[in-house]
């Protein structure tokens, strides 16, 4: 709908890059707050039973590969999609019967 009020396709693809990030940054945030709630208790543990003495805080390997899993699976996963949506000529994608035909459904 959007290529129909005249924006182009590099555009379209960034403006669905930054809805991604707007996703991803805050949920990579919320993940690594549980993750190192989660370390310093499981740590803890270990500390305790086995008198061991380590540092709590997760290792900074661990905080770069989560934030870079977490920004980089969403842009994979929109990859498909937007191709398939860009794709199409932009008469196909206007036509809702056309639309409605290429529909697949399930009947018992």
């Amino acid at each position: 709908m959007l290529r129909a009020l005249g924006f182009k396709e590099g555009h379209l693809m960034t403006l669905i890059s930054l809805h991604s990030f707007m996703f991803s940054i805050p949920g990579v945030c919320c993940g690594l707050v549980v993750a190192v709630i989660l370390n310093m208790i499981f740590r803890f543990m270990i500390y305790f039973f086995a008198s061991n003495s380590m540092s709590f805080w997760l290792t900074s390997l661990a905080v770069i590969v989560g934030v870079i899993f977490g920004l980089v699976m969403p842009l994979i996963a929109i990859i498909l999609p937007v191709k398939q949506a860009l794709g199409k000529n932009l008469r196909n994608s206007l036509d809702l019967n056309h639309r409605q035909n290429n529909e697949k459904s399930v009947t018992s």
